[in-house]
């Protein structure tokens, strides 16, 4: 590079060097000019941004590696001082191409020349605009970003008031009351709860709020309990002009509160359709009335499962069995240990057939107390597509789930997954985005999007989300999962084990983890330290997954191990196996004769109870 610069700027400079070695800079210029020097270097940066622009946009699609791309750039940047020599060294004639100095002046076709270069600028330059204008106008953006309806709310945690701050769980339970009152109106959307929850005393300004969920109207309120009475303050504020445009009181003694509660829910509901102007319900649905001391331990227990680490989610499940066992008609209780016991399950922490085992009478039991409760339909369809393999028995169940409550972000969310393991790639997206749109603040629900875009092979799409999820939760453990997966498959190795490294880190070296970092190494082409892993693992715990083991043997194209594994996997049903037909990882064993087999052995081992 360095010589070729040298070369060019001897061959500007040693034609204009008068006798006494001083260069006439205005003369220099003009002989620049005169030459077309500055035409072509105009005319070559726009076309090579124009080439550029076009490989980075084009090539993602058919798969070809990022390291094409950035050849692509460098030899354009080399190619930029050629061409301006080339300029200065060369003329095109009526003849051809000959050097400049053998042209006598007469000759000179630099005019026509000039006019040609114009004609190639402004060429380029109009395909620059019209490149400009596509991606401005013409083209929707990779991900649509969920549009809101003309009328959003966010009810924010209500502030603890009592002398002991210790009824945080209070505070949440009212606001899920709200929520879910809310979330049954037509025309209105609701911001999840976990989103909202990101704002508890944060101290931040309405309107940054609202910019932040994409809402325009926001709940507030305090609960303060203590001497055997309860008061709850209420507020409803528009987010553009920060006034308030509603408030109210309520009071009640603390042996009424699980009845105030439901009431303030319901009275908030109907104040808000009546001040934002929505349609009436179809049906209103009257809240079952629970016992107070089963409703406080599920409250309790709902705040720990919210935490969602193996401890708090053990202890959840005791206080849902022990508001049952008060309570034995109270359905959300089942629907409680039915949740810590599937999540329980997803994670590793009990095999999946357990979690399932457990799980199933109390979702069922929980539907048949009350059956529009929405979330057990979610439950529901989790189980029956992701233990149970019967997708379309789980397919009602999540479509009745968002027939009950459209605001859910929960049933969109599972939906979601349950469709992009069935391949179902542009109804995954939509329905991920729609979880997103109510639930903005959720790490969770961006790395599910990544994951759809992994499994879907759109392994650049699926990287922002990640970032995303991140800057939310800068140790969110499967954010990295994913981007070490994605970075593998876009031939970006030191990226792709760099990522996977912190996975293994933030997921205590589980046996899980570790065998997805083997699995990067062995894309990486780094047998030997894969292997490694993979013995370890093995030999030291259980806890693993066959599934992994099957990639893994596919990279390596021993196709007799990776089907061994898969194998194992339908045997004992583990949860990741559900994703078998689209999962990028087993690309290369995908075209042996008995993997189409290996589909055929997934059947529903039962239906809706």
């Amino acid at each position: 590079m360095n010589w070729l610069v040298t070369a060019g700027v001897m061959g500007l400079y040693l034609p204009l060097l008068p006798a006494k070695g001083v260069v006439d800079l205005k003369i220099f210029f003009a002989e620049l000019q005169r030459r077309s020097v500055y035409k072509t270097a105009v005319a070559y940066s726009v076309f090579g941004w124009l080439l550029v622009e076009v490989a980075t946009q084009v090539f993602p699609f058919f798969d070809v590696p990022n390291w094409v791309v950035r050849w692509v750039v460098i030899l354009l940047l080399l190619g930029f001082p050629v061409a301006v020599l080339l300029a200065w060294m060369f003329e095109l004639t009526a003849e051809g191409l000959k050097r400049t100095n053998e042209v006598p002046p007469a000759q000179s076709a630099m005019r026509q020349t000039g006019r040609k270069l114009d004609f190639i600028i402004i060429a380029v330059l109009l395909a620059f605009i019209a490149v400009l204008a596509f991606q401005r106008y013409g083209r929707p953006p990779a991900v649509a970003a969920p549009v809101m309806p003309e009328t959003s709310i966010a009810v924010l945690p209500f502030a603890d008031l009592s002398a002991t701050r210790d009824q945080a769980y209070i505070s949440d339970g009212l606001m899920e009351q709200i929520i879910n009152a809310l979330g049954r109106m037509r025309d209105l959307s609701v911001v999840a709860r976990t989103s909202a929850l990101a704002f508890r005393d944060k101290g931040v300004d309405i309107r940054e709020v609202g910019r932040v969920l994409g809402v325009n109207h926001v709940l507030e309120g305090s609960v303060r309990r203590g001497r055997g009475k309860v008061r709850i303050d209420a507020r409803l504020i528009n987010v553009t002009t920060g006034y308030q445009l509603w408030s109210e009181s309520y009071d009640s003694s603390e042996q009424d509160f699980l009845v105030l509660e439901r009431d303030v829910a319901q009275k908030v509901a109907r104040a808000l359709q009546a001040e934002l102007h929505l349609r009436q319900n179809e049906s209103e649905r009257e809240s079952p009335a629970y016992d107070p001391v089963a409703y406080d331990l599920y409250l309790r227990g709902n705040y720990l499962l919210n935490k969602r680490t193996v401890e708090s989610m053990h202890q959840a499940w005791a206080l849902f069995q022990t508001a049952v066992n008060k309570d034995p008609q109270f359905a959300l209780g089942y629907i409680g240990m039915a949740d810590a016991d599937i999540m329980l399950g997803k994670i590793g922490d009990m095999p999946g057939d357990q979690a399932a085992t457990q799980a199933w009478p109390d979702v069922t039991k929980a539907l048949q107390l009350d059956p529009e409760l929405a979330e057990g339909y979610v439950l529901r369809g989790i189980l029956l597509t992701d233990f149970e393999w019967n997708w379309a028995a789980a397919e009602v169940d999540f479509q009745k789930a968002l027939s009950l409550n459209p605001n859910s972000a929960t049933a969109h969310h599972w939906f979601a997954r349950h469709l992009a393991q069935l391949g179902r790639f542009e109804h995954a997206v939509k329905q991920i985005e729609a979880a997103q749109a109510i639930d903005p603040l959720s790490a969770m629900i961006r790395v599910t999007k990544a994951k759809i875009f992994f499994q879907a092979q759109q392994y650049e799409r699926g990287i922002r989300p990640c970032r995303e999820a991140l800057e939310l939760e800068p140790d969110y453990a499967p954010a990295f999962s994913i981007l070490g997966l994605i970075y593998a498959h876009l031939g970006q190795e030191n990226l792709a084990v760099e990522s996977m490294k912190k996975y293994v880190e933030l997921s205590g070296h589980s046996g899980w983890a570790e065998l997805e970092l083997a699995y990067v190494l062995a894309v990486a082409g780094k047998r030997a330290e894969a292997e490694k892993i993979v013995q370890d693992v093995t030999t030291r715990t259980k806890d693993y997954s066959p599934y992994d083991m099957a990639a893994i043997c596919s990279v390596w194209h021993d196709f007799d191990g990776a089907i061994r594994w898969l194998e194992v996997a339908i045997d004992r049903r583990t949860v990741d196996v559900v994703s078998i037909r689209v999962e990028p990882r087993l690309n290369d064993v995908r075209s042996d004769p008995r993997f189409r087999g290996l589909i055929a052995r997934m059947v529903p081992r039962r239906g809706t109870e």
